[in-house]
C-alpha cells in the first residue's frame, strides 16, 4: 500500500455546496490554495458534514497539514494567517 506525504498547503477558505446531486451534498469547506486548486476542508476527527471548527475558517487565509484524498485536504492542524 502506497504512504501519503504529509503536506502543508496555504491558502483561502470558502465554504460552498459540495458533493452536488448526491445523498452526501452539503456545505462544506473548500480550500483554494495559492496553486489554483480548490480541494474539500476536512478535519481528521472532525464531523466529516458538519465541523464547526472548519467552517469558521470561511473567509480566512489558512495554513493546513495534513494529507490529501482524492479531492480532499484532511487536515491534523491548521493556522490562521493575516
Amino acid at each position: 500500500m502506497k504512504q501519503r506525504q504529509f503536506e502543508t498547503l496555504n491558502g483561502s477558505v470558502g465554504l460552498e455546496v459540495v458533493r452536488g446531486g448526491t445523498g452526501s451534498q452539503h456545505r462544506g469547506a473548500v480550500l483554494s490554495t495559492d496553486d489554483g486548486e480548490h480541494l474539500l476542508l476536512v478535519r481528521l476527527g472532525g464531523h466529516p458534514f458538519e465541523d464547526r471548527e472548519t467552517t469558521e475558517l470561511d473567509g480566512r487565509r489558512v495554513e493546513v497539514k495534513g494529507y490529501r484524498l482524492g479531492n480532499e485536504f484532511r487536515y491534523l492542524q491548521v493556522s490562521v494567517r493575516s
